[in-house]
C-alpha cells in the first residue's frame, strides 16, 4: 500500500455517514410544515371567548416583546448567541405559536379587530 490508501475507506465511510446524517435531518426540517404548531397544543384557544382572546393576545405580545428585548441584550455580550439559542429561543418560538394560534382564533370566531399594541409612556420618546 501506499502511503494514504489505506485511510481512503474509512474516509469515504465517514463522509457517507455525514450526508446521510445530513440528508435525514433535511428531511425532518422540510416535514416541519407538514406537522403544524409542535410548540402549541392544537385547538388551545378555541373554547376562550373574544374578549379572553384579545387579553391573552395583549399579554403574549407583551412577552414577546420581553423576549425580544431579552435576547438583544444577550446579544451584546460573550456567549450571547448561545444564550439565544439554549434559554431564549424556545420560549421564543412558543410565544409566536400561541400568537399565531390566538390570531386564527379570533378570526375563527370573528372576534372583532383585536386592540392595537399599548402605546408608549408619555415622556418615553422625548429627548432630553
Amino acid at each position: 500500500m501506499a502511503g494514504g490508501e489505506g485511510n481512503e475507506q474509512p474516509m469515504r465511510m465517514r463522509l457517507g455517514a455525514t450526508l446521510l446524517t445530513a440528508g435525514a435531518l433535511g428531511g425532518c426540517a422540510a416535514s416541519f410544515d407538514a406537522v403544524r404548531d409542535p410548540f402549541v397544543a392544537p385547538a388551545k384557544f378555541q373554547f376562550l371567548r373574544c374578549e379572553d382572546i384579545a387579553a391573552r393576545l395583549v399579554s403574549t405580545q407583551t412577552r414577546e416583546q420581553e423576549l425580544r428585548g431579552l435576547m438583544d441584550r444577550a446579544n451584546t455580550g460573550v456567549g450571547g448567541p448561545a444564550v439565544n439559542m439554549l434559554v431564549y429561543e424556545p420560549d421564543m418560538q412558543t410565544t409566536q405559536s400561541e400568537l399565531r394560534q390566538l390570531r386564527e382564533a379570533a378570526v375563527e370566531k370573528k372576534c372583532p379587530d383585536p386592540p392595537s399594541k399599548p402605546a408608549p409612556k408619555a415622556g418615553a420618546g422625548k429627548p432630553r
